[in-house]
């Protein structure tokens, strides 16, 4: 059991941390008037969540303010509330109507990440993608989907990015940066990409999810490469895929 000077010191560490969430940048004075905690505790508070990550503070003006690692934590909330709450549904009902499995990717950096699988009640699993997969985003299916679909700006800089740490990068998928760039016009003027991953003996077809905000993450399905042919897979999956898309996308509307 966690004594209760213990449990003290996180409340008013938490109660630090929600003052500069919702107020910006505070002075250690600032933040004790308005915490209405000693100023030596305020401090000593500060310089502990800064050691560990959750607030930072600027050579400017020495204010304190909440970090990328704080920032994450939200955004795990959010995006945890926003897969149960409004994706999960949508890809369970696509899965048992298809019966393979369905994934929702995102980018982290450079790659593509999954958020949520089907795995476990689709019946025709034959190549596992657990949550937390990354993969190259400019190789794989998903990664080309959002490339397509981002914003001119964004699509430059994660493109420069990519090329910049790994200049090999386009040799994998035998294309050109303009060729690339083609593609990937193509891929927007048709809604989804369909296409197989010969190295992993498996195909995908993907289309994008919107949120308020744009481009939100990639909806896709996994099929066995010698048990649907890339024509047969845009006939059985293209219309089902993008209407569960539109659907996601819709309940940001």
């Amino acid at each position: 059991m966690q004594s209760g000077n213990s449990i003290r010191s996180l409340e008013r560490g938490l109660s630090v941390l929600r003052t500069l969430s919702r107020l910006g940048p505070l002075t250690i004075s600032e933040a004790a008037q308005h915490t209405k905690l000693p100023r030596q505790t305020v401090s000593r508070i500060l310089f502990f969540l800064t050691d560990l990550g959750y607030t930072s503070r600027r050579d400017l003006d020495k204010r304190f303010e909440v970090a990328e690692a704080a920032l994450r934590l939200t955004d795990r909330v959010h995006q945890s509330s926003w897969l149960r709450g409004t994706v999960v549904p949508i890809m369970e009902k696509l899965c048992r109507h298809v019966l393979w499995p369905v994934s929702i990717a995102q980018p982290r950096r450079l790659e593509m990440e999954i958020l949520w699988e089907t795995d476990a009640i689709s019946p025709l699993v034959m190549h596992p993608a657990p949550v937390g997969l990354r993969f190259p985003l400019v190789t794989s299916i998903d990664g080309r989907v959002f490339l397509a679909f981002c914003d001119t700006e964004q699509r430059e800089t994660l493109l420069q990015a990519l090329l910049a740490e790994r200049p090999e990068a386009l040799n994998d998928i035998d294309l050109s940066q303009d060729m690339l760039e083609k593609q990937l016009q193509a891929i927007k003027v048709q809604g989804f990409y369909c296409d197989s991953m010969p190295h992993k003996g498996h195909g995908s077809l993907a289309a994008p999810v919107f949120d308020q905000n744009g481009l939100r993450g990639v909806l896709d399905i996994r099929f066995p490469s010698r048990a649907l042919s890339l024509k047969d897979a845009v006939a059985k999956f293209a219309d089902p895929v993008m209407q569960s898309a539109a659907e996601i996308s819709g309940a940001f509307s």
